[in-house]
C-alpha cells in the first residue's frame, strides 16, 4: 500500500513537470497561431482601405462592395463609400484620432455582431473608415482555445500514465524486494509450522504424565526429526535467497558429470527404495561441484519419497552434458508439469509441497544450464538436468 502511494505520487510529480515543461511550447503555438489570425483579419481590412483610398482620391471609382465612410470630425459629418446598414460611431472616432495617428481599430457591435473598423485620418479633418465582420475570426480564436485546452487535457492524462508507468519501472525492484522479503516470511512460517506443532506436541505429550524410557525416546526421536526438517527447510529458504539475491556464484571448472552422478547415487540409501546410477561414457561440464551435487541431492531424494527405484543416467546431448532422474513412481500431475519447480508447487497428487526442485532450478540455471520435468513413457517421473561441455563456448 505505501508503495502505491509513493508511485501515485511519483507519477503526480512527473505528470505535473511534464505538464508545464509542454504548456509552453503548446501556448507559445497557439500564441502563434492567433496572430496569424489577427494579422490575416487585419490585412482584410488594410487591403479594403486601399480601395477605399483610391476611391477617395479618384471619385470616379466604383463604389465599394463593403462598409466604408469618409467621415470629417471637425464639421460632424460622413459620406458612406459602400452600401451598408452598419452604423458605427463614426463621428466619435474621427475626433479621437489625432492628425499624427496614421492609423487606428476600432470595435462595435450591432444587432449581436461584432465588427472591427480601420481608421486613417488622411487631413486634419478627414479621416477614412472602412469595416469587417469579425465573427468568424473571433470563432476561429475561440475553436483554437479549445483545441489549445483540449491538449493541454491529453497531454496532462498522458504525462500521468506515463509517470505512472516510469514510476512503475523504477519502483520495480523496491517492489520485488519487498515482495522478497514477505514472500521469504510466508516461506519460512510455512515451512516451520508443521515441525514446530509437531515438537510441541511430542514435548507436551512426554511431559504431560510419567513415562517411561522407550517413550521418552520415541518422543524424542519425533523431536529430532521434526528439528531436522525444519533445519532443513531453513537451509534449502536460505539457499534460496541467496541464489534469488545474486549472492550464490559458481565457481565453474571442470567436472565428470557421470562420476558425480554414482557419488550421490552412493551417498543415498534409503531403507525402501533403490537408487542405482548406470554406467555410462566421461561426461565432463563446466560447473561447481558443490552446487550440482546439491541440485542432484535435492532430485533424487525428492524421487525417493514417491518411489521404490530411482535410476540416474548420464549422457552427451550435441554441446551439453545430461544426468537423467527417474523413478517408478506415480510421475508427476500432467497439468503441473510447468510449475513444478516453482516454490510450494506439488508436482503430484500423492507428494508433499517442498522447495526443494525450486532450488534445483536455481542451482542449474546459475551454471547456465537447464532442468525439465517429465513424466516417462512407462509411467514415473524424470527429471532431466544438462549442462554445458567443459569445452561448449
Amino acid at each position: 500500500m505505501k508503495l502505491r502511494r509513493l508511485r501515485l505520487r511519483l507519477a503526480l510529480l512527473f505528470g505535473l513537470v511534464a505538464a508545464m515543461l509542454a504548456v509552453g511550447p503548446l501556448l507559445f503555438w497557439r500564441s502563434g497561431q492567433a496572430d496569424a489570425l489577427r494579422a490575416d483579419f487585419d490585412d482584410q481590412l488594410i487591403e479594403q482601405m486601399e480601395i477605399v483610398q483610391r476611391q477617395w482620391i479618384a471619385p470616379g471609382e466604383p463604389e465599394v462592395d463593403f462598409p466604408a465612410w469618409q467621415v470629417n470630425g471637425r464639421e460632424g459629418w460622413w459620406n458612406p463609400l459602400g452600401d451598408t446598414d452598419l452604423e458605427p460611431p463614426l463621428i466619435t472616432w474621427a475626433g479621437d484620432v489625432s492628425e499624427d495617428e496614421y492609423t487606428s481599430f476600432r470595435t462595435f457591435s450591432q444587432d449581436g455582431q461584432q465588427f472591427t473598423a480601420y481608421l486613417n485620418p488622411i487631413q486634419p479633418d478627414q479621416t477614412l473608415v472602412t469595416v469587417a465582420w469579425s465573427g468568424e475570426r473571433d470563432a476561429e480564436l475561440a475553436a483554437l482555445s479549445r483545441r489549445t485546452l483540449l491538449w493541454l487535457l491529453v497531454l496532462a492524462v498522458v504525462a500521468l500514465a506515463l509517470g505512472w508507468l516510469g514510476a512503475g519501472l523504477a519502483l520495480g525492484p523496491t517492489r520485488r524486494l519487498v515482495d522478497g522479503q514477505q514472500g521469504f516470511l510466508a516461506d519460512a512460517a510455512h515451512e516451520m509450522r508443521t515441525p514446530l506443532a509437531v515438537i510441541t506436541a511430542s514435548s507436551s505429550q512426554a511431559l504431560n504424565r510419567e513415562r517411561s524410557s522407550e517413550e521418552y525416546v520415541r518422543s524424542l526421536s519425533e523431536i529430532r526429526s521434526a528439528a531436522e526438517r525444519a533445519s532443513t527447510g531453513v537451509n534449502e529458504l536460505l539457499d534460496l535467497v541467496r541464489f534469488d539475491s545474486g549472492q550464490a556464484i559458481p565457481r565453474l571448472a571442470p567436472l565428470r558429470l557421470d562420476l558425480l552422478a554414482e557419488e550421490v547415487a552412493a551417498s543415498i540409501r534409503p531403507e525402501e527404495a533403490t537408487v542405482h546410477a548406470e554406467p555410462g561414457p566421461a561426461v565432463i561440464v563446466n560447473a561447481d561441484m558443490a552446487l550440482l551435487r546439491q541440485a542432484l541431492d535435492n532430485v533424487v531424494r525428492n524421487a525417493v519419497r514417491r518411489a521404490q527405484s530411482i535410476e540416474l543416467t548420464s549422457r552427451i546431448d550435441r554441446r551439453m552434458g545430461i544426468v537423467e532422474v527417474s523413478d517408478d513412481g506415480p510421475g508427476f500431475d500432467e497439468s503441473r508439469l510447468d510449475s513444478v519447480f516453482d516454490r510450494y508447487e506439488r508436482g503430484d497428487r500423492s507428494g508433499g509441497i517442498g522447495i526443494g526442485l525450486a532450488i534445483v532450478r536455481a542451482i542449474v540455471e546459475a551454471n547456465g544450464g537447464v532442468v525439465s520435468a517429465s513424466n516417462g513413457s512407462g509411467g514415473g517421473a524424470v527429471i532431466t538436468i544438462a549442462v554445458p561441455l567443459v569445452d561448449a563456448s
